[in-house]
């Protein structure tokens, strides 16, 4: 059911390709999440966000950099993170230059890695993503999970 009238509001950052950006984005959704006054969703969307960061700068833009790979040259910030609230949910969504679709992996008992899309449907109320093949010239993709503010 929508919620009519409900505030909306909107964060971005757009994170460089290093590995420092995953916690950025992790600061980035405490602090947004503290001035909406929804802090307790910061635990699982942390988790979440921390995921599909990762993905985005592994798979999405071919990996991160070192911080020292990236100074003294511009590396550009080809993803970006946006966190939405419109009443009592909450969306993380992550936009990438990457053509790759996100595949849910079948990771073993032994696995280090496989896990993170897995993780996503566990703590998010739903996931998803779409193309941005010819939206105003672009390429890539937005993954994004939704959260449902406990107790709203």
């Amino acid at each position: 059911m929508a919620e009519r009238g409900a505030i909306t509001d909107i964060a971005v950052r757009a994170l460089a390709p290093q590995r420092g950006s995953v916690k950025a984005a992790r600061d980035f959704g405490r602090d947004t999440l503290a001035r909406w006054g929804v802090a307790e969703l910061f635990d699982d969307l942390s988790l979440v966000v921390s995921e599909l960061v990762t993905n985005a700068l592994c798979h999405g833009v071919g990996g991160p950099r070192t911080d020292d790979e990236c100074d003294g040259r511009p590396a550009g910030h080809p993803v970006q993170l946006a966190l939405l609230r419109k009443g009592s949910r909450v969306m993380c969504a992550v936009q990438d230059p990457g053509d790759g679709l996100p595949t849910p992996q079948d990771a073993g008992d032994g696995a280090e890695t496989g896990r993170g899309l897995h993780i996503v449907e566990c703590f998010s109320s739903s996931w998803g993503w779409f193309p941005l093949a010819g939206v105003a010239g672009r390429g890539g993709k937005v993954v994004w999970a939704m959260f449902q503010v406990p107790g709203q």
